[in-house]
């Protein structure tokens, strides 16, 4: 067991704290000793920092669970169906790795893999197309403490704990590990195809289930990378050379451009004619290719430090909070920008006026704002969990991502974005995003947070596995 005193900074560098100890226990042995050393003090474990909320902060103890970095793949002994047991800590890429020697990949995949199984469950991480990755959770052994204070490991398997159990934030305890179902490794065909409205995007959605598409600022027209799932059959279409030109022309390449116009020239007139001239031109809506599903649904988007902030809208409001999106981007970007009639009359009744004002002209995005389709959560917290059971339930979740330091102008912008999105829209944040949203609002957008609190009280009644960040956004 490793023990360290050191500042900690996280992968967005807005986080920067410096907690008491930070403690890497090396088995469960070692965790629950750990456990009962601190049970008097406060407790929180950190993953892949990969995350731009609060959620890890801490000045007493940090927990590391590198070492818990353990994959087995097994089969489920009622059904028969694959199923993967996983350590807290192991990375995403090491899981996918050791499901794909057995054939078998998890049911969703989000655009990186860096972050930790546990780090991404409990702050609700998905993909495109399907629930996140919370949602095919079936088990989870927590490391707590019991009803006389000494520190135990329990497995949760079902009912509202389970529920909880499956995006967490860190409240129940130390995740030991999770058990995850697992599907069969799966093909992908994809094809880059440019679109004139959001509509025309979401034409597509019946036909090519897993797509997410991209808003381009300044063209305000719309990429969708159309995608289904296909018979593997022969990978075709240069799916190598495909992989080759993504991660050179986008990955890198479209990445370094916009670092080099938007945040080290900032020149607000080359951030517009980088995205009206050059993007158009490196994409290329012929090109259609098949490839493994875990090289065809990440991206190399860790390669570059950002900062993001992603809202969730329920599918039926997808298309007005686009255009709102539209809107105040141009509003934001040029002073002399006159909101459409219908926007301005929804943006007085919710009272936003006078906060729209504030952002006028005082920031050009410089990024595409990505949506992606998440299908509803069997969770209690979840961005996309939901109360009532409706086919209509599925949500967008809608990304703004920054390359610019400092970063006042934009948090302004995404703030107002966030509340105006709310107001209209009942739009949530996701948790391990910069986080805007208030107590308030968190309470009115999550029906069962009541259901929550009062697992969260049971398996930890003295808040020693919360900080204040879920205190205060989740109301303890």
């Amino acid at each position: 067991m490793m023990t360290q005193r050191k500042v900690v900074t996280n992968f967005g560098r807005n986080l920067r704290f410096e907690p008491r100890q930070i403690l890497a226990p090396k088995d469960a042995s070692e965790l629950l000793g750990i456990l009962q050393e601190h049970r008097d003090g406060a407790i929180r474990v950190v993953g892949s920092r990969h995350a731009w909320s609060d959620g890890i902060v801490t000045d007493d103890v940090l927990i590391d669970m590198r070492h818990f970095n353990h994959v087995r793949v097994h089969e489920d002994a009622s059904t028969g169906e694959p199923r993967a047991t996983v350590g807290g800590g192991c990375q995403i890429k090491t899981l996918l790795a050791a499901l794909n020697e057995s054939g078998l990949t998890t049911p969703s995949l989000g655009l990186i893999t860096e972050q930790t199984i546990a780090g991404a469950t409990a702050t609700g991480t998905h993909g495109s197309g399907a629930h996140s990755l919370s949602h095919y959770v079936v088990s989870v052994r927590v490391a707590r403490f019991d009803e006389s204070g000494d520190a135990q490991i329990v497995e949760i398997s079902d009912g509202v704990e389970l529920q909880a159990a499956r995006c967490s934030l860190g409240c129940l305890g130390v995740v030991v590990e999770l058990t995850v179902r697992c599907v069969p490794q799966y093909y992908v065909e994809e094809r880059a195809t440019r679109c004139d409205s959001i509509e025309e995007a979401l034409a597509s959605e019946a036909e090519f289930p897993l797509q997410q598409f991209y808003l381009i600022p300044h063209s305000w027209s719309y990429l969708v990378q159309r995608r289904r799932v296909v018979p593997e059959l022969r990978r075709r279409g240069g799916a190598a050379l495909y992989r080759i030109y993504w991660f050179v022309a986008i990955d890198v390449a479209l990445h370094l451009l916009i670092k080099l116009f938007a945040s080290v020239l900032r020149s607000q007139r080359l951030v517009r004619l980088y995205f009206r001239a050059v993007v158009p031109a490196v994409v290329f809506p012929r090109w259609v290719v098949v490839d493994r599903s875990d090289r065809a649904l990440v991206m190399e988007h860790e390669l570059f430090r950002h900062f993001e902030l992603e809202a969730f809208v329920r599918r039926e409001h997808v298309v007005e909070a686009a255009n709102l999106v539209v809107e105040i981007l141009k509003w934001a970007d040029a002073g002399s920008w006159q909101l459409s009639e219908s926007t301005e009359a929804k943006l007085r009744a919710a009272g936003l006026l006078d906060a729209l004002q504030a952002v006028r002209g005082r920031f050009t995005h410089h990024y595409p704002v990505c949506f992606r389709r998440v299908m509803r959560d069997d969770t209690l917290i979840s961005m996309s969990s939901c109360s009532r059971a409706s086919v209509s339930d599925d949500w967008y979740a809608i990304s703004f991502i920054t390359y610019v330091e400092p970063r006042d102008e934009f948090c302004a912008l995404a703030s107002f974005l966030a509340n105006s999105m709310y107001e209209l829209f009942g739009a949530r944040i996701h948790w391990g995003k910069w986080f805007p949203q208030s107590r308030e609002q968190v309470d009115q957008l999550y029906p069962r947070m009541g259901k929550f609190r009062d697992v969260c009280v049971r398996f930890d009644p003295k808040g020693t596995f919360r900080n204040d960040f879920v205190d205060d956004k989740l109301g303890f």
